[in-house]
């Protein structure tokens, strides 16, 4: 949406979003100010109860003028999407303030008193909030706090001698709750004991729920925990948390004893009233006047985080919050890490010990390790080579380039028969050292150890709590290998991948594997190389080797092993999600989750989730290649075009260049009629191995779309022999399999079971069993088909797409056959959630459930309903794009309006199929038929 306008509102970025609402910077063109727009999500907007709650919200927060609330200025509708015009803020949410470590005094009982006056307010409009959490909690740039989010809002009637809070449910007379009877709304860990048992609640709960927040300000951790929601609920219910004072010494007791009190499981004995919290905080703080001095100048200056940049105060190089801690970075700092300076002379420390370090310090969900992607990004805008070291002044000017705060260089040196190893943290601006570390070790097999010691230590003088390093510290030597030379080939992969690409990495993956056959990211590194080169059975199967050994490695890699075991090898991306949500809540700064998370979405079609997932990754890691593909992809599918062409240039102009990014321009290139563009790039591809045969692929498709079967078939079998030739026998398989599903559909049944056995002789692999089995039904080789449906159906269980979209196509086709229409528009049914989905292994969203329901209609001789379908295929070309299936809709259509007796539509879209056809082969029997059929409907 960026850069359109909704009534009078420009919108300018997106900020974030949740499952109740996605929030964009916009302009206000009448009043010339900046606004946030929050919009109900797609999925959403057509649900009574989530529009009436997202209406509610609005009424509820406008209801309220008060400094502690967000201000609402208008609701409106804009394409049937409901939105909200909210008061834009500039700082950050209390969620990323807290940071898993206690805060400092003074700060707690600010926003205390800010969170407390302003529910209050609330409270004395009869407005109960619900979900008090640091997430709902935001802090302005000037140290001002704002309570967000007023959906599960409860909004009471009351009488006028009641007095709304306290214990006394007898004040209720009526009110707005659309939860049903003893539901338990809010989140989990925040909860009051009556909320976690669905009672009736009034504003004891949220004085319970902000007694939460301030216990996990004052400690760094939750009062109520556990594994599960059961877990947390029974803590709530039936167990005191730990003493603040046992957490963090440095409390006073009358704070313990304020956060106690709001504790209380009885609300009888709880706060009664929210002024009652509020003066019991202020007297906390008179009481502390020398906190007060020490923090209240930093208070009204401190620069908190915004959404597009941070800005930290920084003294001789590092900003001192307290007496006890210094803090050199912020979490949202990016940091370069430098390649190691090696003054031994032993080849071996190269590589290996920065990727050591590099792996030590991505178990960190505090510090923002720059991608290796980034600095091979940068590095190309600097005009050097991707691969080329970051030292000295290299590694200075990419640390300015980038605008991060710091950049790590690390050294080692021998030292008779010990090692020395030396860590020192740059100030990128003065070149100053913010932080240093130095450690021994007694001889090479002891480095990794010693450099592990370091690392941890510099993670505490970077600003990361104890409590966090001591969670987050495997030791190298299990997080990755033991084996230094293995590290090195590794780091090497990594490399040359972000240089060359995928099948440039793959042998030294493979020998990094053939040096510690149990080095469990090597796998990883294996499988989505594998994955990204189209050879599913290679990925699944370096993907399941990597998750069977998942406990030798960090926490931010096992969700890694998880997520890309089940979106390869199980294919279960229900639990691949569940793996990205918990990767992007453990690591907040991490691009790969959001970016991954949007590439499932993808296979579902669920386009506008894929969208903001990308748009997010994009926003944590600008100029990812990847990421930009994706986006101009998701772009594509929501009709975007100019959009898609426009982001796949500005990529190419930071001097990134892949695959991805010149097949999304053929794809633009395609949809325009560009044939210019698509030749570039079919130039660009040639000789390229295991990027040359997807053009070709793509180009044969092309061919076939307009007709030209016999120079598809011509490029059809170049891609075969191209990827043969890159030893990517899956992917040449995959080629084969496709262009016998084409075939079929035109009506070539003889070799479309020719091309269907053979390319299950080169690989009978998951996907090329799907296609060649859809291919089979479709050519009227039913027997095989169902064999093959059987085989898919055992192997793969569990498994969304195999379950979801393929073997629903497959089974409606071989109803088709036996002329069963009726029974295929059943069989399809499972298929609908992801009919629009690019669904694997093919880079096009197929839309096979739609065309083949279209087809079972027709042959019900229902014309109007395979009308709706064909034309739903016609209407998403940025889906279907250049699968020959946009081309057969079209024949399809101006059947179905011909069967419906409607000969003008049925001459138009008779008119549109055969001026696509127009230079196609003379001799094809569809075409012949489909001018015979024109005739008839003049």
């Amino acid at each position: 949406m960026i850069g359109q306008a909704v009534s009078h509102y420009k919108i300018l970025q997106k900020l974030g979003g949740g499952g109740m609402g996605v929030v964009y910077k916009a302009e206000d063109a009448r009043l010339h100010r900046f606004v946030a727009l929050k919009f109900l999500p797609d999925e959403l907007a057509k649900d009574p109860q989530a529009l009436n709650r997202f209406r509610r919200e609005a009424q509820a927060a406008s209801a309220l003028n008060h400094p502690n609330i967000c201000t609402i200025y208008d609701i409106g509708e804009e394409a049937g999407r409901a939105y909200i015009v909210m008061e834009f803020l500039q700082g950050a949410t209390l969620k990323h303030l807290i940071a898993d470590r206690p805060m400092e005094l003074q700060r707690i009982v600010e926003i205390g008193i800010d969170a407390a006056e302003g529910l209050s307010a609330a409270h004395e409009q009869g407005i109960v909030h619900r979900d008090i959490k640091p997430a709902n909690i935001f802090v302005t740039e000037r140290g001002h706090t704002k309570i967000l989010d007023f959906g599960l809002a409860k909004v009471i009637t009351r009488r006028k001698d009641a007095a709304l809070g306290g214990s006394s449910a007898a004040t209720e007379v009526s009110g707005q709750d659309l939860t049903g009877p003893g539901s338990a709304v809010g989140t989990v860990a925040y909860m009051s004991p009556e909320q976690a048992l669905g009672k009736d609640l009034d504003a004891g709960t949220d004085l319970f729920s902000l007694g939460v927040v301030l216990y996990e300000m004052a400690t760094g951790a939750l009062p109520f925990r556990g594994n599960t929601s059961a877990a947390i609920f029974d803590a709530i219910l039936n167990r005191a948390p730990v003493a603040p004072l046992r957490l963090n010494p440095d409390l006073p007791p009358k704070l313990e004893e304020i956060i106690n009190k709001a504790l209380e499981k009885d609300r009888d004995l709880r706060y009664q009233h929210a002024a009652d919290f509020r003066t019991d905080l202020k007297r906390l703080s008179r009481a502390t006047p020398e906190a007060s001095q020490r923090f209240g100048a930093l208070a009204r200056h401190w620069k908190l985080l915004v959404p597009a940049a941070v800005a930290i105060a920084l003294v001789a190089g590092v900003l001192w919050l307290s007496g006890r801690r210094a803090t050199a970075l912020s979490e949202k700092d990016t940091i370069v890490l430098a390649d190691f300076e090696n003054k031994t002379g032993d080849a071996v420390f190269d590589e290996a010990l920065k990727q050591a370090l590099a792996v030590d310090l991505d178990q960190s969900p505090f510090l923002n390790i720059l991608s290796d992607r980034k600095v091979s990004a940068t590095l190309r805008l600097m005009g050097r080579p991707p691969e080329q070291p970051v030292t000295g002044e290299v590694a200075r000017e990419l640390c300015q380039r980038v605008d991060s705060k710091a950049m790590l260089a690390g050294s080692i040196s021998a030292l008779g028969d010990e090692y020395v190893i030396g860590l020192n943290a740059i100030n990128c601006a003065t070149g100053d050292t913010l932080v240093a570390e130095q450690a021994r070790a007694s001889g090479k097999g002891e480095v990794l150890k010693a450099l592990d010691n370091s690392a941890a230590a510099l993670r505490t003088k970077l600003g990361e709590s104890l409590t966090s390093v001591q969670k987050f510290a495997t030791p190298i030597d299990e997080a990755t290998t033991s084996s230094l030379e293995g590290l090195k080939v590794y780091s090497i992969a990594r490399r040359t991948l972000n240089a060359k690409g995928n099948f440039a990495a793959l042998p030294y993956y493979q020998r990094a594997l053939e040096l510690d056959p149990n080095f469990a990211i090597a796998y990883v590194g294996l499988a989505v190389a594998y994955g990204n080169l189209g050879q599913i059975m290679r990925a699944s199967e370096n993907a399941t080797k990597a998750f069977a050994l998942r406990e030798r490695v960090s926490e931010r890699e096992r969700y890694r092993i998880s997520a890309f075991y089940y979106t390869f090898s199980t294919g279960e991306l229900d639990k691949a999600n569940q793996s990205y949500e918990l990767w992007k809540q453990s690591y907040p700064h991490d691009s790969v989750a959001p970016l991954n998370l949007g590439n499932v979405y993808i296979m579902f079609g669920q386009w506008e989730k894929a969208l903001a997932e990308t748009e997010e990754s994009l926003q944590l890691e600008p100029n990812n290649a990847i990421a930009s593909g994706n986006l101009a992809s998701t772009q594509l599918a929501l009709d975007r075009a100019e959009d898609a062409r426009r982001t796949l240039e500005q990529t190419l102009a930071h001097k990134l260049d892949t695959r991805q990014l010149r097949l999304g321009l053929y794809d633009t290139a395609f949809l325009r009629g560009d044939q210019e563009t698509m030749q570039q790039q079919l130039a660009w591809a040639a000789g390229r191995p295991g990027e040359e045969d997807w053009f070709l692929s793509a180009q044969s498709d092309t061919e076939a779309y307009f007709g030209r079967l016999a120079k598809a078939r011509e490029f059809s079998e170049r891609a075969v022999e191209s990827a043969r030739r890159a030893d990517a026998i899956e992917t040449a398989a995959l080629w084969q399999a496709s262009a016998a599903l084409r075939k079929a559909e035109f009506g070539n049944a003889a070799a479309a079971r020719q091309d269907a056995m053979a390319a299950l002789a080169l690989v009978p692999g998951r996907d090329v069993r799907s296609l060649v089995a859809l291919a089979l039904a479709r050519a009227d080789e039913t027997s095989q088909a169902q064999k093959l449906a059987d085989s898919l159906d055992k192997d793969f269980p569990q498994h969304t797409i195999v379950q979801g979209y393929w073997l629903p196509s497959i089974r409606a086709a071989i109803e088709l056959h036996t002329k069963n229409g009726a029974r295929a528009v059943e069989m399809l049914r499972t298929a609908a959630p992801y009919e629009l989905g690019q669904s694997q292994p093919l880079t096009v969203g197929t839309m096979c459930p739609v065309y083949l329901r279209a087809h079972a209609y027709l042959q019900a001789r229902q014309g109007k309903e395979a009308a709706a379908e064909f034309q739903k295929i016609i209407n998403h070309r940025g889906i279907v794009l250049n699968f020959p299936l946009g081309a057969m809709a079209r024949l399809g259509l101006a059947r179905a309006y011909a069967l419906d007796g409607d000969k003008a539509k049925a001459r138009a879209a008779y008119d549109d199929f055969l001026n696509l056809w127009k230079a196609a082969d003379p001799n094809i029997p569809l075409l012949q038929q489909a001018r015979a059929e024109y005739a008839n409907v003049q």
